[in-house]
């Protein structure tokens, strides 16, 4: 057998890349999303990859699960997981999206906590007179400026009301 010193390095019926174009079909059963984020795959697509998708594709939609626990991808995800086709990758999924929602449920906490702490700092009342005037118990407040609690939206409102109201009032100093 002769070889050629023009042979390519690479077969050509395997690109590194898909083209997108779609005039190369490389006969394969890989799901081809023609180079779309992950986020605008449609749910064939998701479940193709998830089905018999390689490693590239399980990762990229990992990173859209933590960038949006809630989105679309999620979406998508959740109901292919109720297929009983994805096997293995089915519980590796669903405990990547577990997380990425407590860790959202988390960040979320500490910013609520973090808005709290700048409500009280900005009425310049005392902690027990600020507790009064939003209707709850020193240990009430505590919790929530601690984040052990969480108040409701209308207690929130009602501490913005109260900080805008005698943060005006009282001298800075």
């Amino acid at each position: 057998m002769t070889v050629t010193s023009d042979a390519p390095a690479v077969s050509p019926e395997v690109p590194d890349e898909p083209s997108g174009s779609g005039a190369t079909d490389t006969g394969s059963d890989q799901p081809q999303h023609g180079g779309k984020p992950v986020t605008h795959w449609t749910t064939a697509e998701m479940l193709g990859a998830l089905q018999s998708g390689d490693l590239s594709d399980w990762q990229e939609i990992v990173h859209a699960l933590k960038r949006d626990p809630f989105g679309r991808t999620a979406r998508q995800v959740e109901e292919a997981l109720g297929s009983d086709e994805l096997y293995g990758i089915s519980n590796a999924l669903q405990e990547v999206l577990t997380r990425a929602r407590d860790d959202l449920a988390e960040a979320e906490r500490r910013e609520a906590t973090n808005e709290i702490n700048l409500l009280f700092e900005a009425s310049g009342l005392r902690e027990a007179e600020f507790a009064s005037r939003i209707g709850v118990s020193s240990g009430e407040l505590s919790a929530y400026l601690a984040g052990t609690s969480m108040p409701s939206v209308a207690m929130l409102i009602r501490m913005r009301r109260v900080a805008r109201r005698f943060g005006r009032t009282r001298p800075r100093g």
